[in-house]
């Protein structure tokens, strides 16, 4: 068992989308190394909208794929009468609105057919790069295996049906944790704060990691430790603000890796499907493969 102190910071973005994936169609090759990369904390991946490649953030914690407001309006897509999304986040829930109609949307040769996808709008700044142009989410993600390297700015994605190699050598020697995946799609696997089982959702679009208040009640923190704590306000994928506060707890255990008085986020409210969120502070210190074929997670600590 490792030992390591981390500080573990408040979760701003964390879209979670109650839409159902559809089927899908694919060129995908057995491997696609695609290139990531960080934007105002979050994570962006290469998705090609009805042919125009455009930054998505990369989110393990979204159902299905979106896109932007700014690119409906760059594309000209149509608005779709017949379906309609209603987008919820860590804030809650935002207002529903009509799906745009995209003839295809494609990760690494991958599209899942849908026809129609959610709108959404977040203030990422474009930088000197792409204006952010979709949510990259289950629907296209859970189609592969992923060898991810946030650190390294990598993603491999392998399409176990046309993968005649085996996985990568390291996955040898990682810790393995199982993976529920849940109806929705998203990745939810058991770690201990404090000692206690607590469920969690691995989510590569919060920046960070957040416990929602009901688990942190059961864990034994106050209402007035939390009024004596700092934090700060947020707002989620649906536009809705929240607030948290920072706390100590004892520990955190992940598999075999036991973090120290990990500083971990509370947020105001319940979340959904689980207890806490897996953020991209804890993806960046580790080296991960996520398997939605054999519902495994393996965890691989960065060196240095």
């Amino acid at each position: 068992m490792s030992h390591r102190a981390v500080v573990l910071r408040l979760a701003a973005l964390a879209p979670l989308l109650l839409v159902v994936a559809c089927a899908g169609r694919s060129n995908t090759v057995c491997r696609a190394d695609i290139p990531l990369e960080d934007r105002q904390g979050l994570m962006l991946a290469p998705v090609a909208v009805d042919g125009v490649t455009v930054p998505g953030i990369f989110d393990t914690g979204a159902q299905t794929s979106a896109v932007t407001e700014a690119l409906v309006n760059r594309l000209g897509l149509l608005g779709d009468d017949r379906h309609s999304s209603l987008m919820s986040g860590i804030g809650g829930e935002g207002t529903p609105q009509n799906d745009a109609l995209v003839e295809r949307l494609e990760l690494a040769g991958y599209d899942p057919a849908s026809g129609h996808y959610p709108v959404f709008a977040v203030p990422v700044d474009a930088g000197h790069g792409q204006p952010l142009g979709a949510l990259i989410g289950a629907d296209l993600i859970s189609h592969f295996d992923i060898d991810l390297d946030v650190t390294g700015r990598q993603a491999s994605l392998y399409d176990l049906d046309r993968c005649p190699d085996p996985p990568p050598d390291w996955l040898a020697t990682a810790d393995q944790v199982p993976l529920d995946i849940s109806w929705t799609g998203r990745l939810k696997l058991t770690v201990q704060i404090d000692g206690h089982d607590v469920s969690a959702i691995l989510d590569s679009g919060a920046t960070a990691t957040v416990v929602d208040l009901p688990a942190a009640e059961r864990l034994g923190v106050t209402e007035a430790q939390l009024a004596h704590e700092h934090g700060g306000a947020g707002f989620g994928a649906a536009g809705v603000a929240f607030n948290s506060v920072v706390h100590t707890f004892r520990s955190l255990q992940i598999g075999r890796e036991h973090f120290a008085a990990p500083h971990l986020s509370v947020l105001d409210r319940p979340l959904q499907e689980a207890d806490m969120l897996l953020g991209l502070d804890w993806l960046r210190i580790h080296h991960v493969w996520i398997s939605y074929r054999r519902h495994r997670l393996f965890i691989a600590p960065l060196l240095g």
